[in-house]
């Protein structure tokens, strides 16, 4: 009987036992789960992360600690409060603005990288204090990269893990995580964190009710200047060539460069095989209207233009008189007959080697080489298989002789060609033009040529002229403008620069070519519009400087009383000792009370 007794209370109290460390365990990991969970949705952290890095105050030298890089500062809060506003008055109060903010790796990944981390944990922020406006999503490209396939900007746009997507409807905008931050001269050390200032001007672009306006020249003897653009589904030459524009996030106008103003949201005006010169009155004040000088204003204010002339566009004095001044020439013919009548011509660009037709006047052409030609087609110049870009009936396109010519020497260590480009400097204007595309080859130059009323072009000893330098079939002329970010903020500045970019074909934007899946023409012309596309940007928003101190060094000053103490350690420290302190307490409590029960 006493066995039984003593089993049965065995059993007893040691199911009790088992019940109560069973039901502390679910508690603890409920109770993790839940604390995790809240303070996830709570933003509630403190970093402990090794890097020391702190934010610092133009104005002081108070010195704080990471957390305050990615809380939210009130001018960020005020900038979205009133983009939203905006936004949704244009909905006439039907819904709100919705913006998603895609990271495209998980988010333990964002959380150990040093600098997605930033990043992420702004985001994060932005969502918690606008949570009807903003979503923050993730897509795993790694796992999953057709995920993604509606924000790639061309069919052959690569989406890295690094990458960050900003999309409200149908636009979207895509940075790297090294666009949310400085970096110094070397570009090695980031200086500072950007990332407040970054989100606000891609979330501005996404949300804002009108796109930004192509104007599209008609008063030089266009062809679009007898269509109309609301027929355009009945043109049968330039339809692919309205659909890239908008395409790349532009509301098309026509633009009478005599009579129109440009209009405010005009960001790039495009000239489109222009048969008539431009109205000039540029260098005097005259008071006649001059299109050059409202060109020369426009450009000024850090936007773009484009010209398409092919080998049949006729002399454009006014108008070329001004692109002289971006370093673009067009390679012009003048001469006598046999009779000794004066004639007068275009170099057209002929390339044997790379000829989709039988006369050369129709080929594909050649990428240039140089930094600007990476920056705007890296993407597609990396893909498997480069799409084959074409011109026809291309016009030459020479540098500007006002144009200093500049070499770069070939860099083993980093893998890039030697490669020469144009550059001005002068009257505080900086500017370098670069070849985007040419004919021939630096292995093959003698398959391409340039001829002009049946003569070979040829330089002054009679020889013929076969250098890419003067088969240049695209250019790109970047003018640089450094502008002072946020107030007396002069340690940190942006490129506010503006583009001029000349292509010698037109046939390179008609349906034929733009249209063709076999070509690669309309991801070029897509890739390069977005790429000289200008957002409008905050630019009174501070940047948060970004300090390194030695390793093991991560303090915090205390204003008031200049004491300097241990951050990390004494965080660290209170977070081990305090659970430890409880469980102790606890159990000296139950100790006690069982010895007083005796």
């Amino acid at each position: 009987m006493k066995n039984e007794n003593g089993r049965w209370r065995w059993l007893r109290y040691g199911s009790a036992s088992l019940g109560i460390v069973a039901a502390v365990i679910a508690a603890v990991i409920i109770l993790n789960v839940a604390f995790t969970a809240l303070c996830s949705g709570s933003l509630w952290f403190i970093d402990l992360s090794p890097e020391s890095t702190y934010n610092d105050s133009s104005t002081s030298t108070t010195t704080q600690k990471t957390t305050t890089l990615y809380a939210l500062m009130d001018e960020t809060v005020s900038y979205l409060e009133n983009i939203f506003a905006d936004a949704e008055a244009d909905l006439s109060g039907d819904g709100h603005v919705e913006v998603e903010i895609i990271f495209c790796a998980e988010p333990d990944l964002l959380k150990k990288s040093d600098t997605m981390r930033y990043v992420y944990y702004t985001a994060l922020n932005m969502q918690k204090q606008f949570p009807q406006n903003i979503k923050v999503s993730y897509r795993d490209v790694w796992e999953n990269p057709s995920s993604v396939d509606m924000y790639r900007a061309n069919s052959y746009s690569n989406i890295y893990q690094s990458n960050i997507i900003v999309a409200s409807g149908s636009e979207f905008r895509i940075s790297s995580v090294q666009d949310y931050y400085f970096y110094d001269e070397d570009l090695t050390t980031i200086t500072a964190y950007n990332g407040q200032k970054k989100f606000v001007s891609q979330i501005l672009a996404v949300t804002r009710a009108e796109a930004p306006i192509c104007g599209l020249t008609v008063n030089h003897g266009e062809p679009f200047a007898e269509m109309e653009l609301a027929d355009r589904e009945n043109w049968t030459e330039y339809r692919e060539f309205l659909d890239v524009i908008e395409g790349a996030g532009y509301e098309i106008q026509y633009l009478d460069l005599e009579k129109d103003e440009i209009p405010e949201n005009c960001r790039l005006i495009i000239s489109y095989d222009p048969q008539k010169d431009f109205a000039s009155a540029f260098g005097n004040d005259t008071g006649a209207i001059s299109e050059t000088r409202k060109l020369d204003q426009f450009l000024d204010q850090a936007y773009s233009f484009m010209v398409f002339v092919d080998a049949d566009t006729p002399a454009l004095p006014n108008l070329e008189e001004y692109l002289e001044i971006w370093g673009i020439e067009f390679a012009r013919y003048n001469g006598e007959d046999t009779d000794g009548n004066k004639i007068s011509g275009s170099y057209q660009v002929i390339d044997v080697g790379h000829a989709v037709d039988g006369t050369g006047s129709t080929f594909v052409g050649q990428y240039g080489d140089g930094s600007m030609v990476d920056t705007v087609f890296s993407d597609i110049m990396s893909a498997a298989a480069m799409p084959k870009i074409v011109f026809s009936n291309a016009m030459a396109i020479t540098f500007s002789p006002t144009y200093e010519n500049k070499y770069v020497l070939a860099d083993e260590d980093e893998g890039t060609e030697a490669y020469s480009y144009g550059y001005y400097n002068s009257n505080h204007a900086e500017r370098a033009i670069f070849e985007l595309f040419c004919a021939g080859t630096s292995d093959s130059p003698a398959t391409a040529y340039a001829v002009a009323n049946g003569e070979r072009l040829l330089d002054k000893n009679g020889n013929e002229i076969v250098s890419s330098v003067l088969d240049g079939v695209m250019t790109l002329t970047s003018e640089s403008r450094l502008v002072n970010e946020g107030i007396g903020q002069n340690y940190t500045s942006v490129n506010e620069g503006s583009y001029v970019c000349a292509v010698g074909s037109t046939d390179f934007a008609k349906d034929a070519l733009l249209g063709s899946k076999a070509y690669g023409n309309a991801d070029v012309l897509l890739t390069l519009l977005r790429s000289i596309g200008r957002e409008v940007e905050p630019i009174d928003l501070w940047t948060l400087r970004w300090y390194s101190p030695d390793i093991g060094t991560d303090y915090y000053t205390d204003t008031e009383t200049g004491a300097v103490t241990d951050a990390i350690m004494v965080t660290t420290v209170l977070l081990a000792l305090i659970p430890a302190l409880a469980v102790a307490g606890i159990g000296i409590y139950v100790l006690v009370k069982r010895r007083v029960r005796r």
